[in-house]
């Protein structure tokens, strides 16, 4: 817990400074982090250091929740780039974002080794995730440090699912919140399409 507070003060100095710089939008990352301030007070730990800081600020939680809410999302698979014994961990963060998790696929990498994941591992996970549970209607690639934004079109088109992952929920959200609303093609529904 005491990392946990450590990485969020260090994201609110962090915060202070990109407003200072000019940024219209400034997002809070870190889906564990943000967790565990407690969901029920995301909102107004946003709207306090908006207010303090003098810009908008979202969390990647709050992006994640928006993003499978405008997709219509109800079941959700999860594939993640870290090892089985994080499976637990990403069932419960969907259901903290009040969606039903469908099941949950682990690719076994550690966080030093989130450049070397092969590309094509995102849509084999997702294949594995909907072959194993055919009820999931959108597949979320977790871990925004994770490239997998070229594999979005292909899953989403292969396979029949929303995809939401979290660097483009972040993303999308960032840009609607500065007031943004260019479609852009060629990274699934969410910034396609909403």
């Amino acid at each position: 817990m005491e990392q946990i507070s450590e990485s969020h003060a260090r994201s609110l100095e962090a915060a202070k400074a990109m407003a200072r710089a000019g940024a219209d939008v400034v997002v809070l990352g870190g889906n564990p982090i943000n967790q565990s301030l407690g969901m029920e007070n995301l909102d107004m730990i946003c709207i306090k250091l908006g207010q303090e800081i003098g810009t908008k600020v979202v969390t990647s939680t709050q992006s994640q929740i928006r993003a499978l809410r405008a997709l219509g999302a109800r079941k959700v698979a999860t594939v993640h780039s870290f090892g089985p014994e994080k499976n637990t961990d990403h069932d419960r963060s969907m259901r903290n974002l009040g969606f039903e998790p469908t099941g949950v696929v682990a690719c076994g990498h550690s966080v030093q080794d989130l450049g070397k994941i092969p590309g094509e591992l995102a849509i084999l996970l997702s294949r594995q995730v909907k072959r194993d549970h055919p009820e999931t209607d959108t597949i979320h690639p977790s871990c925004a440090h994770w490239a997998t934004a070229h594999a979005i079109d292909q899953i989403e088109n292969e396979l029949g699912v929303n995809v939401m992952t979290s660097q483009q929920a972040i993303f999308w959200n960032a840009l609607r919140t500065a007031g943004i609303h260019d479609k852009l093609a060629g990274f699934g529904r969410l910034l396609r399409e909403f």
